[in-house]
């Protein structure tokens, strides 16, 4: 039979290993955070404007620079991919 100290010391070590479990996200000095999401490394200005422009628009204020959308393949993709993150925060 097993006393209360042994049933405590497997619960530590199940929830130190389950600890080492969760998921971390690299947030190297590369890394594009706005309004604490990660859109990720290298991204360039376009991209960066792209998802700014989008997040605004998740937030209420329709803001699409409609020129570079249709013509700027980063800030579009900036654009759709800020507009999906940002929605899905709120």
């Amino acid at each position: 039979m097993k006393s209360n100290k042994d049933y405590l010391i497997y619960a530590i070590i199940l929830f130190s290993l389950l600890g080492g479990c969760t998921p971390s996200y690299d947030l190297t000095k590369d890394s594009f955070v706005y309004q604490g999401i990660n859109f990720g490394s290298n991204r360039n200005k376009n991209f960066k404007l792209g998802v700014k422009d989008a997040c605004s628009t998740a937030d209420g204020i329709y803001t699409k620079d409609h020129k570079k959308f249709n013509s700027n393949e980063s800030y579009r993709v900036g654009w759709k991919l800020g507009r999906l993150k940002c929605k899905g925060k709120q």
